[in-house]
């Protein structure tokens, strides 16, 4: 990195010894969190707030009583709002296919500006729609922001819930655009928050801008532990090392679908959201309050009970991430799998003959398996299922792996989700059963398709998948401590690759 003058002050040592187990003093790579750190995850959080915010916006609408009134009168209200549900999901479709080129040419900030910009102008939009056409072109337009960061956090679920049941109590004709002002504020905070957020470290890297990736490293790692930021060398050694391997590999979804390796990991990709969009975990966040009317609660409950039904899926979420890296994400994968699809045949069933609310008991019995299926995908799918896409990609192919999983999301998404209206009211509770068939042929599937990847580096997934890595994290390690010892060489010279290190005897 001879172009490089910001790490400068870092020396090199030789590297004789460097086998490992020999390194006791240097700093141990357990998670740890800087200002910085926590700066970049609240502020990466609230571009999934934004998106679950604009995901959920309509739910609630669906319940009101002045957004029936404005789009929802006529006899093809089931039509509409399938037509609302799919443009918003189609539209997120269309976002994960253009988030790649965006991510990989301009930066992952500019793909989260870009969904936040698209976001913040089409909820203004539909705040303000005269017409049914114009609400469903801009929250079209919504979803393709939304598709373009597509993961989504369960707080803004339960606040999305929260204000669609206050703004219930405003006897106004304007009650039902409150909620799409909200969203509107929100994607105009995500916009000014970006320019808080440091850029990713390898994408600079790549494009050869070490200074500004050296820095950023620094921040991020550099702790009262390790106040040289030796964990930050190691780092940018191991990263440098990867690209140069990397771009001898080609790029693109035709070599992606040539290359055995890659083929898995697109399977892989693939499976997870084809299985977690099967559940129906959409179809029944998008309908809640209307799901609930079906069963004979009135306005105030069917929005009540999404706020609990929203904090159950939050409670999930935390069960989840404290069990991913112990059970592991594949089997918590097929285990979500396999117990929503448990739920959803007993709510069927529980509606079959209890719907006509004949049978309190059984009406009950109806409530609370919708609030045993999200607690169920909240602690197993919600948290491990965007991780698992994320982790199994080589950072040169990851934007493209990201398409491939969140392209199926979206994709299985409208195919259960947009005509779900249609369909319940004619077919009533057996249009469960295309999810379950679906969700269980796909969980079996990644039992025997999927490989884990908890415990393991990015490197090591790589490994794991039958790829070449060019520098594992001991040796990484190895570098970045000689590199601190040294007084006639700079880090601009350490090693891309561990046989570039010059080695001398141990005396």
């Amino acid at each position: 990195m001879t172009e490089s003058n910001a790490p400068t002050d870092l020396p090199v040592a030789n590297l004789g010894h460097l086998e490992t187990g020999r390194i006791s003093h240097f700093p141990s790579r357990k998670q740890h969190l800087t200002r910085t750190n926590i700066t970049a995850i609240v502020v990466a959080g609230l571009g999934s707030y934004v998106f679950g915010y604009a995901n959920n916006a309509t739910s609630g609408s669906f319940a009101q009583n002045t957004f029936i009134a404005k789009f929802l009168s006529g006899g093809n209200a089931n039509s509409v709002t399938g037509g609302i549900i799919g443009g918003f999901l189609g539209g997120g479709f269309v976002g994960t296919i253009i988030q790649a080129p965006i991510s990989n040419r301009y930066g992952r900030k500019a793909a989260t500006g870009t969904a936040a910009v698209l976001i913040m102008i089409s909820a203004a939009l539909n705040a303000g729609s005269v017409n049914i056409a114009m609400f469903t072109v801009f929250r079209t337009t919504a979803g393709i922001g939304a598709g373009n960061h597509a993961i989504s956090i369960v707080y803004a679920y339960i606040l999305s819930s929260v204000f669609a049941l206050a703004f219930h109590f405003v006897k106004q004709s304007y009650q039902w655009r409150l909620q799409f002002v909200m969203l509107t504020f929100f994607a105009l905070c995500l916009v000014v928050s970006l320019f808080f957020l440091p850029e990713s470290p390898r994408w600079l890297c790549e494009r050869e801008r070490y200074d500004e990736a050296w820095a950023i490293l620094k921040k991020l790692n550099r702790t009262p532990a390790d106040p040289e930021a030796t964990i930050a060398a190691g780092e940018m050694a191991q990263i440098r090392a990867q690209i140069i391997e990397e771009r001898t590999l080609p790029t693109g979804y035709i070599y992606i679908l040539k290359t055995p390796h890659l083929r898995h990991r697109a399977l892989c990709s693939a499976l997870t959201w084809v299985m977690g969009q099967s559940t129906g975990i959409l179809v029944i966040s998008n309908l809640t309050p209307t799901l609930f009317a079906a069963l004979g609660y009135g306005t105030v409950m069917q929005l009540a009970f999404a706020i609990v039904w929203t904090t159950c899926a939050l409670i999930g979420c935390f069960v989840n991430a404290s069990l991913m890296d112990r059970v592991g994400r594949v089997p918590l994968l097929v285990i979500g799998g396999y117990l929503t699809s448990i739920t959803l045949i007993c709510e069927a069933v529980l509606q079959k003959y209890y719907l006509d609310g004949s049978n309190k008991a059984g009406t009950n019995g109806a409530v609370a398996m919708y609030f045993l299926f999200i607690i169920f995908y909240g602690c197993t799918i919600d948290c491990a299922g965007y991780v698992y896409i994320s982790e199994i990609w080589p950072t040169h192919l990851r934007s493209y792996g990201a398409t491939i999983g969140l392209g199926s999301f979206f994709l299985t998404a409208i195919s259960f989700t947009s005509p779900a209206t249609t369909a319940f009211a004619s077919i009533g509770w057996k249009y469960y059963f295309p999810m379950v068939a679906a969700c269980i042929v796909s969980a079996t599937a990644i039992a025997f398709v999927c490989p884990e990847t908890a415990g393991l580096s990015l490197e090591e997934i790589n490994k794991k998948f039958g790829d070449k890595v060019a520098l594992d994290f001991t040796t990484a390690e190895a570098i970045a401590e000689a590199v601190m010892k040294s007084e006639d060489m700079h880090l601009e010279r350490v090693p891309a690759t561990a046989a570039d290190a010059p080695v001398t005897e141990e005396k």
